[in-house]
């Protein structure tokens, strides 16, 4: 696998994420968008925004066996938030790179 970078997920937008719960157990999630920060120039420093399903549970902050078309399987730590959203029952999940360019 290539090392992650914001340019290698923005194919993905738009496109559901296979979480791995369990050996038969799983969840799609939406990757919405990409935000960026840049906090130096060394680090390609990014989130990857996903929606879950409606209805659905919040997961634990964890790492996750993850896979898309063309991506994966992948382990990728994900954390549930309310960030922005104005009803606490309202989240999704956020994946936070800090990926060292050097």
């Amino acid at each position: 696998m290539e090392k992650f970078s914001r340019a290698m997920f923005e194919q993905y937008v738009g496109k559901n994420f296979n979480l791995q719960l369990g050996a038969d157990q799983s969840i799609e999630l939406r990757l919405n968008n990409i935000t960026t920060q840049q906090i130096s120039r060394t680090y390609d420093s990014f989130t990857l925004n996903f929606d879950p399903p409606a209805g659905a549970a919040a997961l634990p902050d964890d790492s996750y066996q993850m896979t898309a078309e063309g991506f994966g399987p992948e382990l990728i730590h994900i954390s549930a938030t309310h960030a922005g959203t104005p009803d606490p029952n309202v989240y999704y999940y956020e994946a936070v790179f800090n990926v060292y360019l050097g």
